[in-house]
C-alpha cells in the first residue's frame, strides 16, 4: 500500500537532496543558464520518481508469499461484514481528516492569494495606455511603483522613473522575457502552491528568482551598460515590494549577493565537472523510491518444444477398438467425460467408471506419438482415418485441461488409452468499460458426435459456469467495488496500489468456495480488499457435464 502522505515524503526528501546540491556545490558558481536548468529538474524529477518509480522484480516461492493456513484466518477477518456494509466509514475522531483539512485550507488561501494578485496586472493590461516594443509591451500604471514584467508585459511607473533609467529598465525587464522566465515561476508557484508546508519548495522558489535576476543583470551589462550606474539604479529600487509570485520584480533578492555577483569572475569550465556529481544523487533516488513488483515461482515447468517421434501400432484386425480410462490428477475416475478425435465427428463417452471403448472403421492406422524432451516423457496417440490426416485422440470435461495420453500395452494386441485430466484455473477478465453494451451471454452449442460403431448420435455437453448477468455483470460489480474502496481509502489519506489473484472454485451448488490468494500484491491491505471483493460475489449457475453439476476453478485479477 502507498499512501499519500508516503509519496509527499518521497517528494519533500527528493527536493531536499536536489536543493541541497545547489546551495553547495552550484549556487556560488555563474552557470546562470545550467543553473535554471538543474532548479527545474530539482523540482520535476523528484514529483516523477516518486509518482512513477522504477520497479524491480521479486519472486516468491510455492503458491503464495504466506503459507495457506495464514491465509485462512484473512479471509474470515475480511468477510465478516456484509457486503454491503463494507464501505461503512468511521465516524470518530481521526487525525487524517484533521491533516486534510488544514492542508486544504493553506492550499485554498494560497490559491487564493495568487488569484488576487494576478487580477490587478491583468485588469492593468486590459484597461491601462500600452506601448509596443519589439515582442513585448509596455503597460504604465500608477499602482506599482517597482518596475517588473508579467509574461510579456512590462510595469512601468512614469512619475518614479527618470527617462535616462529606462532604457536600462527595459532591457532588464527584456531578458526576462525574452528567455521566457514565467516558465519556471509558473512550475515553482504550482511546486509552492501543493507543496505549501515544506520549507524546501519556498526555498526552490527563492534560489530560481534569485537565478533569474543573475541572468538579467549578466544580459544588461553584456550590452556594455556600467556596472555602477546599473548598481545605483538597483539600489533606488530598494524600497519597492514584490508585486507577485508570476512576476520578475527589477529589485529581487537585491543585496551584497546579487551586486557581488555582478562583478564576480566567470566560474572555470573545470567546475563544470560538478554536475557529474548529480549522477550518484539521481540513482540514489531512483534506488531509493524503487518498489518491489512479486511474481509467482511456478511449480511447473516451461513447455518444450515438441520433436516428437512415431511409432505405429499394431493393426492387423479389420477393425479396431480403443479400450480405457478417464482420471482426474487424482486417480479418480471421471464418468461423463468425452473422448473425440480431434476435428472429426467421432467420438464416445466415459462411463461411470471411467472407463471408455472407441471402435474406429476398418483401415484406421493408430500412431504413437512422444515428446522424448519433456521430464517425464508425455505420448499421445494419433488416429489415422482412412483419407483423413493424422488426428489426436483427446478427453474433455469442463473445467479441466485436455487430458495428456499414456499407453500400456502390457504385450496386449489392444492397447490400454489412459487420459489424465488436470484441473484447468480459468481466469476472468475485468476489461469492460463504463457505458459498454453487455454482450449476450452465449447459449450452450451442443456438439453433435457419432458414437463410434453405430448410428446413435449423441452430444457433448460442456457448460461453463455462468454468473448472474454474465462477465459482464460480473466485471461491472468488481469495477464498481473497486471505486468504493480506492475512493474510501483516498479520503483516509491512502492511495492502494498493487495487483492480487484470487483463486476460488465454483462448487457443484453455485456457491463460490476455496478462496486462496494465488498471486500476492506484495501489500497486504490490496491483497485483503481483493478477497472481499471475490468473497462478495453471487452464487453462479454451477457448470454441467453432460447435465451433472461439477466444480469449476476460477482465478480473477485485483487491479487497484
Amino acid at each position: 500500500m502507498e499512501t499519500i502522505l508516503q509519496i509527499i515524503i518521497r517528494i519533500s526528501i527528493g527536493s531536499a537532496l536536489f536543493y541541497a546540491f545547489y546551495a553547495l556545490l552550484l549556487r556560488k558558481t555563474t552557470f546562470f543558464k545550467l543553473n535554471r536548468l538543474y532548479l527545474l529538474a530539482a523540482i520535476v524529477l523528484p514529483v516523477l520518481f516518486a509518482l512513477f518509480p522504477l520497479q524491480y522484480t521479486v519472486w516468491v516461492e510455492g503458491k503464495t508469499p504466506v503459507q495457506a493456513e495464514d491465509w485462512a484466518e484473512l479471509f474470515k477477518s475480511t468477510t465478516t461484514v456484509p457486503n454491503d456494509q463494507l464501505l461503512a466509514t468511521d465516524n470518530g475522531f481521526s487525525w487524517s481528516s484533521v491533516l486534510i483539512a488544514i492542508y486544504c485550507t493553506g492550499l485554498f488561501l494560497l490559491a487564493l492569494r495568487l488569484l488576487i494578485q494576478s487580477i490587478k496586472p491583468i485588469r492593468l493590461i486590459l484597461t491601462n495606455k500600452k506601448g509596443k516594443s519589439g515582442n513585448y509591451s509596455i503597460v504604465e500604471n500608477r499602482h506599482f511603483s517597482v518596475p517588473f514584467s508579467f509574461f510579456n508585459h512590462i510595469f512601468i511607473h512614469p512619475e518614479y522613473h527618470k527617462q535616462e533609467d529606462l532604457d536600462v529598465i527595459l532591457a532588464h525587464e527584456e531578458v526576462h522575457i525574452r528567455e521566457r522566465h514565467w516558465i519556471d515561476l509558473l512550475v515553482i508557484e504550482l511546486f509552492t502552491l501543493v507543496f505549501w508546508f515544506n520549507p524546501i519548495s519556498w526555498l526552490l522558489e527563492q534560489a530560481i528568482k534569485q537565478n533569474h535576476e543573475y541572468l538579467a543583470d549578466q544580459g544588461v551589462l553584456s550590452r556594455g551598460q556600467s556596472p555602477a550606474r546599473y548598481q545605483l539604479l538597483l539600489v533606488n529600487q530598494l524600497m519597492g515590494m514584490q508585486v507577485l509570485g508570476l512576476s520578475n520584480n527589477l529589485n529581487f533578492a537585491l543585496g551584497p549577493t546579487r551586486l557581488n555577483m555582478m562583478k564576480k569572475q566567470k566560474t572555470s569550465r573545470k567546475q563544470l565537472l560538478r554536475f557529474g556529481l548529480l549522477f550518484p544523487v539521481v540513482a540514489g533516488l531512483l534506488f531509493a523510491f524503487a518498489q518491489p513488483k512479486y511474481h509467482l515461482k511456478q511449480d511447473q515447468q516451461s513447455p518444450t518444444p515438441i520433436n516428437s517421434t512415431s511409432l505405429q501400432v499394431d493393426n492387423n484386425e479389420n477393425n479396431i477398438i480403443l479400450a480405457g480410462t478417464v482420471q482426474s490428477e487424482f486417480n479418480l475416475p471421471m464418468p461423463g467425460a468425452s473422448i473425440v478425435i480431434q476435428g472429426t465427428t467421432i467420438g464416445t463417452v466415459a462411463g461411470p467408471d471411467g472407463r471408455f471403448k472407441l471402435e474406429l472403421p476398418e483401415g484406421t492406422k493408430v500412431f504413437l506419438n512422444k515428446e522424448p524432451k519433456e521430464k517425464p516423457e508425455k505420448i499421445w496417440l494419433a488416429v489415422k482415418l482412412p483419407n483423413a490426416e493424422p488426428m489426436r485422440l483427446v478427453a474433455s470435461f469442463v473445467g479441466y485441461h485436455r487430458g495428456l495420453t499414456s499407453i500400456n500395452d502390457n504385450n496386449s494386441e489392444k492397447p490400454l488409452v489412459r487420459f489424465i485430466m488436470n484441473r484447468s484455473l480459468n481466469n476472468i477478465s475485468t476489461d469492460f468499460k463504463e457505458g459498454d453494451v453487455p454482450p449476450p451471454p452465449p447459449p450452450p452449442v451442443p456438439e453433435s458426435i457419432r458414437r463410434s460403431g453405430s448410428d446413435e448420435v449423441f452430444v457433448v455437453v460442456e457448460e461453463m459456469p455462468q454468473y448472474p448477468g454474465g462477465q459482464y455483470a460480473l466485471a461491472k460489480y468488481i469495477n464498481e467495488k473497486k471505486k468504493e474502496i480506492k475512493n474510501k481509502e483516498f479520503f483516509d489519506g491512502i492511495k492502494l496500489s498493487g495487483t492480487a489473484v484470487i483463486r476460488f472454485t465454483v462448487s457443484e451448488t453455485g456457491t463460490p468456495t476455496n478462496f486462496d490468494l494465488w498471486d500476492s500484491s506484495g501489500n497486504e491491505k490490496v491483497d485483503q480488499y481483493a478477497a472481499t471483493i471475490v468473497k462478495g460475489m453471487e452464487d453462479w449457475t454451477p457448470g454441467k457435464q453432460r447435465g451433472k453439476a461439477v466444480p469449476v476453478d476460477y482465478a480473477v485479477k485485483i487491479e487497484f
